[in-house]
């Protein structure tokens, strides 16, 4: 349950961010090297993709082709991939957890709990990247909008 309710934080925090970059901003780049936002999404949905699909025991697809995606559908593919992991983490046990499963990048077994913290590193990690895109663009991160003043 705790690992679910920090799942259901992390997701509500990267997803406000998508909301809150405009739809023409979605292509911005700090500098020619960077991602775009829009990229950094993607690359966020095909990541948890990867690892929900390992833990169904599927291989995952290849990344989306996404250069032509629409602000809306992007959010919309990120809450279907983050609401599919959700049911599967919020469906373990704390026994399941303790388990030994094969991490989706690189050959190593991990237990489920340190797995499923890899999808939530990724979040956390996009988040704070795309809090600085939306800097470069003055807006102020939802995350901030919401602290008491």
């Amino acid at each position: 349950k705790e690992m679910v309710l920090g799942w259901q934080r992390a997701v509500t925090d990267i997803l406000d961010v998508a909301d809150a970059m405009p739809e023409e901003k979605y292509g911005y780049k700090a500098t020619p090297e960077m991602a775009t936002f829009r990229d950094q999404l993607m690359h966020l949905a095909d990541a948890t993709q990867r690892f929900i699909d390992t833990a169904k025991g599927a291989k995952s697809e290849p990344a989306h082709a996404h250069a032509a995606m629409k602000k809306a559908e992007v959010i919309a593919l990120l809450k279907q991939t983050f609401q599919t992991g959700q049911e599967m983490l919020g469906s373990l046990t704390d026994a399941q957890l303790l388990e030994q499963v094969k991490f989706p990048f690189g050959n190593r077994m991990v237990t489920r709990y340190t797995f499923w913290q890899g999808p939530l590193y990724q979040v956390r990690n996009h988040h704070g990247q795309l809090v600085v895109y939306l800097r470069l663009n003055g807006i102020v991160p939802p995350t901030t909008a919401r602290r008491p003043a």
